[in-house]
């Protein structure tokens, strides 16, 4: 491992980086190296946009990856590198779909569609509590808070902890 490398790794822990962000930032790094077979402290600013504009058209790169790119090369040059000439400076525009909306009996279709209780209540929770599958599978009765109604849901995105609402028909339902 390189010191460059080393001394990157050091400066995300202590800025308290998640391992994710950590291993994008790290990624996009050893890229712009590999590309310009190059240690990334003798690229120029110039070479670097290069690279993004061939990211992006060479590569078709969607604009989410070039804005990962981006940030980690951001992140090297100015808080490692302590060279912000070089540090990219461009924001990309992020594509935005509407989600599709369903209607109130094609949730209900798919909340009634198993068999089991146990799967069904699970749909309904996700939905009425707007979690994500991996919230719901890591509750506990002692998150469901009946008496403020509220739902604890711990260590969700970010590993943040936070609340969200129990509806009157869930907590039937659960209760039942």
């Amino acid at each position: 491992m390189t010191e460059l490398r080393n001394k990157m790794i050091k400066s995300m822990q202590l800025r308290n980086l998640s391992p994710k962000t950590q291993r994008s930032y790290l990624d996009a790094v050893s890229g712009l190296a590999r590309h310009y077979m190059k240690s990334p402290d003798q690229i120029s600013k110039d070479m670097v946009e290069d690279y993004l504009l061939y990211l992006r058209n060479d590569k078709g790169r969607a604009p989410n990856t070039i804005g990962t790119k981006v940030s980690g090369l951001k992140f090297l040059y100015k808080h490692v590198l302590h060279n912000e000439e070089n540090a990219p400076d461009y924001a990309q525009r992020r594509t935005r779909k509407l989600p599709v909306v369903l209607t109130q009996e094609e949730i209900w279709k798919i909340i009634d569609a198993p068999d089991n209780l146990k799967h069904r209540l699970m749909l309904m929770t996700t939905y009425s509590a707007g979690l994500r599958a991996s919230e719901v599978i890591a509750l506990k009765p002692k998150h469901i808070e009946s008496k403020r109604m509220l739902i604890l849901v711990e260590d969700g995105t970010g590993k943040k902890d936070r609340y969200t609402l129990l509806s009157e028909r869930l907590l039937k339902e659960l209760r039942h």
